[in-house]
């Protein structure tokens, strides 16, 4: 049976948008309560949170949806077997990594992290893994199984309790020491996970997948499967961390003080990084789709359905980014302003905006390549990707100061997305056309981003005195740029009339 996705994108999209807008909002907040220096702070410790996640889950949450996924592809299935194969592994992987932070919280915080009062934060952590762990198989689960709206529902669930939590903690207690805004971030982010566990527990009798024979593989089977992709996720998770715990020390040799170190890197991931990613969100709601539905139709063997899909989300995806792209460059400066970060914030933020494409389609072009089953290279892409950002953050921020943090990404961006495209066109035999995946979003967005400054000089007005004007601008260069470029495909006969804006799937209603 056919199903179109706009339902579930655009379900995904609302609710991923807001949770986005919120969370935005939250670094405003805390950015006015307690400083850029604490954020800086926060956002480390969120880090080396995220790193002990993932490295005790196996990242489950991937596993889950791309094997239950392919197991629902095939016509003899059992994917219940399959969800506690993902159960078992992950419990006893994140028993092990939890048992080893506790038995070695106070070497860790006394020769790694240079205060010993910090090893009750390694032990909250600790004990919270497991729950993450179940937590993310769930959801998972339901990914795989194309439930949408649940997956929606224990997202803004957990995303509630634990901004709720964080804004309790900081008007009640003002934390600004190290333990205690990492003992927030651990205590909150923990409440809000059970809670998100204990929905999706409510939530799964009713969503029950029936089995229609034995199952395709076994434990050992799975295990062998789920390594590349747990090991690939760990060494991101541990290479992001790097990269985080080196920017503020980098940062100090330049010539910061430690207060102003943090206070950049703070500024950076809450207020800069944050707006770029912002727009993201829809392609993000897509992505997770993508991982269950490649998957699915690799494991039918359904090849021309894959083509077509990668060139529609390709397609589509640079549309989007491109004028995503000339927004921020229109108009980053007065971002950066209202959002708090300065001058600085704006600056970068209109500096980055061209590598926003090379950002957008790394999101859809790794759930292609995990739903393919072609781990091992995005594990070693990411490997060379962080090995390249790592080493621009070690010899230019000394040299540069903050401007050599936005060259990594440049660096990093450009050259890992480049080889996902190359990887991604010989998996699927698709032949990309230059015209249609470039040339027409460029020319379209120049041409709206100049009628849309025409329109405003004619009326005197200037598009970036403050947000109903940055606004109304957007909405008139965008209906501009989509009408002229949707114009310009149909001429060139990439669009035939009728065709879907987003494109349709096969699997279970």
């Amino acid at each position: 049976m056919q199903r179109n996705m706009v339902r579930d994108t655009v379900l995904l999209t609302v609710i991923q948008m807001l949770l986005d807008g919120l969370a935005l909002l939250l670094n405003v907040f805390l950015n006015a309560q307690l400083g850029a220096e604490a954020i800086g702070i926060l956002t480390l410790t969120a880090s080396l949170y995220r790193l002990a996640s993932v490295t005790a889950s196996g990242n489950v949450f991937l596993c889950a949806s791309r094997f239950v996924s392919e197991e629902l592809g095939k016509r003899e299935r059992n994917p219940g077997m399959v969800l506690r194969y993902c159960l078992i592994v992950s419990l006893v992987l994140s028993a092990a990594v939890s048992g080893c932070m506790v038995l070695f919280a106070p070497w860790c915080s006394s020769y790694f992290l240079e205060d010993p009062s910090l090893a009750i934060l390694i032990r909250l952590m600790a004990i919270s893994l497991p729950l993450l762990s179940v937590s993310a198989c769930m959801k998972g689960w339901f990914n795989a199984c194309c439930h949408a709206g649940i997956c929606a529902a224990a997202d803004l669930t957990e995303f509630l309790i634990r901004t709720g939590c964080m804004a309790a903690i900081v008007l009640l207690f003002h934390p600004k020491t190290a333990k205690g805004l990492g003992e927030m971030t651990v205590i909150s982010t923990a409440i809000a996970s059970g809670a998100e566990l204990l929905l999706l527990l409510i939530l799964m009798p009713k969503r029950r997948q029936g089995k229609t024979g034995r199952v395709s593989i076994r434990l050992k089977t799975y295990i062998k499967l789920a390594i590349p992709v747990m090991t690939g996720s760990m060494l991101t998770s541990f290479l992001s961390a790097a990269n985080d715990a080196l920017v503020p020390v980098t940062l100090r040799q330049a010539g910061n003080s430690a207060a102003e170190a943090f206070s950049q890197f703070g500024i950076f991931e809450a207020i800069i990084l944050p707006t770029l990613f912002f727009p993201s969100t829809v392609l993000c709601s897509l992505a997770g789709i993508l991982v269950t539905e490649t998957a699915r139709a690799n494991a039918a063997r359904q090849t021309d359905h894959i083509c077509s899909l990668t060139d529609k989300t390709l397609r589509q995806t640079i549309v989007y980014a491109v004028f995503i792209t000339m927004y921020l460059m229109l108009f980053g400066d007065e971002i950066g302003e209202l959002l708090g970060g300065g001058v600085t914030a704006g600056r970068m933020i209109a500096f980055l905006a061209p590598v926003v494409p090379f950002i957008y389609l790394e999101i859809v072009l790794e759930s292609i390549i995990k739903g393919l089953g072609a781990q091992a290279f995005s594990s070693i892409n990411y490997l060379c990707e962080y090995i390249i950002r790592i080493s621009i953050v070690l010899v230019c921020i000394p040299l540069m100061g903050f401007p050599g943090i936005v060259l990594s990404y440049y660096a990093s961006n450009i050259c890992g997305n480049l080889a996902r495209i190359i990887v991604v066109l010989r998996r699927t035999g698709l032949r990309p056309e230059p015209v249609k995946l470039l040339g027409i979003p460029l020319f379209s967005a120049v041409f709206a981003a100049q009628t849309g400054s025409l329109l405003f000089t004619l009326l005197g007005a200037d598009p970036g005195a403050g947000i109903p004007s940055m606004v109304l601008f957007g909405l008139l260069s965008g209906c501009v740029y989509l009408g002229c470029q949707r114009y310009l495909f149909r001429m060139y006969g990439a669009i035939p009339h009728g065709e879907p804006l987003l494109p349709t799937f096969h699997g279970d209603s």
